[in-house]
């Protein structure tokens, strides 16, 4: 008979816990559509209520980001989301704050950063999205920078805080901005910038930081816009002209 009342009194124990220590989801804020926008899980413990899980969604109903809370601050694996539901990133928050082994896609099939790559600084935005990363790589550094669809907007490799090696910039649609080279802070080599539509619309070459040799200009429609002539030095030589549109060197003009 005793120890039907110990069991009795621990089942009654565990109901009250359960009671005490119930989730609770809540809608933060919807988009236009009615679909929500950000959702928080509420852990009820002693009649306080404590944020405990996180979820962004994208207004197609995908997540856009999810993670776990503890006293308030981020913990354990988060994962970040392409609109398409591919992920975009992943990172530790047990230890750092910032985040440690970030996985950073350029896209499902291909890894921008990985969790070998060391953390030397990252930004996140207000919903607490990273918005650009920068890392050690073998005896270089890394500068990534994306837009708010996680697609990639810049890459910049670094030497210290100085650009040196390849830079290339991307619209949002994915086609190349532009893609230049540093040399030591300079820019140096070949240099290109594109239109939205893929359309090459400046072309030349830099060396040690000054224009040198051939330029050429192009319209986003592909027409020819004109040439400039730089001597190695960097003196333009033959400056462009279009039409009646006539650039020239002297700051006067």
């Amino acid at each position: 008979m005793v120890k039907l009342k110990v069991l009795i009194i621990a089942a009654v124990s565990v109901v009250f816990a359960g009671a005490c220590s119930r989730t609770e989801k809540q809608i933060v804020s919807k988009y236009d559509n009615s679909q929500p926008s950000v959702v928080y899980y509420l852990k009820t413990v002693n009649g306080k209520k404590t944020k405990v899980r996180q979820e962004n969604f994208y207004p197609n109903g995908k997540k856009r980001m999810e993670g776990n809370f503890s006293q308030d601050k981020p913990t354990g694996v988060w994962k970040y989301y392409f609109e398409d539901g591919s992920e975009f990133a992943r990172a530790d928050f047990s230890s750092r704050k910032e985040g440690s082994q970030w996985q950073i896609h350029f896209d499902k099939d291909s890894l921008l950063v990985n969790k070998n790559d060391s953390l030397l600084a990252i930004a996140f935005s207000s919903e607490g999205t990273p918005v650009s990363i920068r890392i050690k790589r073998n005896n270089g550094e890394v500068f990534f920078r994306f837009f708010n669809s996680f697609k990639i907007m810049q890459r910049v490799n670094l030497k210290g805080n100085i650009p040196n090696g390849e830079s290339m910039s991307w619209f949002e649609n994915g086609n190349i901005n532009s893609w230049h080279y540093y040399k030591q802070g300079f820019q140096d080599s070949t240099y290109t910038v594109f239109a939205e539509n893929g359309q090459k619309i400046i072309s030349g070459h830099y060396t040690n930081g000054k224009k040198t040799g051939k330029w050429e200009y192009f319209s986003s429609s592909g027409q020819p816009l004109g040439t400039e002539v730089y001597d190695v030095d960097g003196t333009l030589l033959i400056p462009l002209q279009n039409n009646d549109l006539k650039y020239f060197r002297s700051e006067s003009k």
